[in-house]
């Protein structure tokens, strides 16, 4: 009998993780793990806005630095912000209105310039408390200037070695670690030290710190998958909490309803701010029953996964991804 308590909700996108590998070898095949590939492809990578994709011409576009600063208002093309000391990083970005286990979340690397270096040639007043992003789509948001500061704070003109693809944010975009989507904004066009600001999911009532939380996707099996029997068959998936909990530790997968727990190897991993990939080698009973597959995280600073699951809305969704498959018998 089934014993979760809590509402699963099963995976609504088409977008996001990878698509399996194809593995050369189908006599003895390797598994297919989801995620395939630890950095997704450009055109794999998720894509959320609140309307159209902003189309801008890196020609002829300009970024105005202003608000409460010391120094004089500055204006930027691509070309100055592209000729400036640059940062690689790899970092995943997840969805704040994603439920358990749907698919808004991928890995990308960038290369772009830190946020500070930008921030410190306008000096911002003793009086500024946030840094607030204009977007060429009409979005707005703000992030603390404690945050724009640190050294991890970048804004990002390339993705995986080309300049930002249009629907992920050209010519430049923010990337805020530790935070959801809604605080990395795209299509930049203006940047604005303020005392406050009240952004524009916060003004229909989201989260406004929208720190990520602790969370592991299942890729393989899919939902409603039918398992043959006898065989060993690779559960994988990704985990991350964007460091902070201090990065995952381990992921675990369960086959009894949480009764007992199996360690999956961490096949692929980087820094916390990127996510992990994981696989588990099941050796799938010889007879035909249902399965529900459950997965789970711990982080380093101690923190498991709960199994009580919450809808994202407004802070993001917690609890375990569960996965109801079948047995089946050849």
């Amino acid at each position: 009998m089934k014993r979760r308590k809590f509402i699963k909700l099963s995976a609504i996108s088409a977008a996001g993780l990878v698509l399996p590998v194809q593995l050369e070898g189908q006599a003895d095949a390797k598994p297919l793990l989801k995620p395939g590939t630890f950095v997704t492809p450009n055109a794999d990578f998720y894509v959320l806005q609140i309307g159209n994709p902003a189309e801008l011409d890196g020609n002829t576009w300009r970024m105005g630095i202003g608000g409460l600063i010391e120094k004089e208002r500055l204006v930027l093309q691509l070309k100055d912000i592209t000729v400036m000391e640059s940062v690689t990083a790899t970092r995943t970005l997840k969805c704040i209105g994603d439920p358990i286990g749907t698919e808004q979340m991928s890995n990308a690397e960038w290369k772009g310039v830190r946020l500070r270096d930008l921030l410190e040639k306008v000096g911002p007043k003793p009086e500024a408390k946030v840094v607030v992003f204009v977007c060429a789509d009409g979005y707005h948001t703000a992030i603390p200037l404690e945050d724009a500061m640190q050294e991890d704070t970048l804004l990002a003109y390339e993705m995986n070695g080309v300049p930002l693809p249009t629907e992920h944010g050209f010519p430049v975009r923010l990337l805020n670690p530790g935070h959801y989507g809604t605080k990395n904004p795209k299509w930049i066009m203006s940047i604005q030290l303020a005392k406050e600001h009240e952004s524009y999911w916060e003004k229909r009532g989201w989260d406004p710190i929208a720190n990520v939380k602790l969370a592991t996707v299942i890729g393989t099996p899919s939902e409603g998958e039918k398992i043959t029997g006898g065989k060993v068959y690779t559960v994988s998936g990704a985990a991350f909490d964007a460091g902070n909990h201090g990065g995952i530790k381990k992921v675990e997968v369960s086959i009894d309803y949480g009764e007992t727990w199996e360690a999956a190897e961490i096949w692929a991993k980087d820094t916390p701010l990127a996510w992990v990939l994981w696989k588990w080698e099941w050796q799938v009973p010889d007879e035909a029953e249902p399965v529900e597959i459950y997965a789970r995280a711990t982080a380093h600073s101690g923190l498991t996964q709960d199994e009580i699951g919450i809808e994202a809305d407004p802070v993001g969704a917690t609890g375990y991804h569960i996965i109801d498959a079948s047995i089946v018998v050849a």
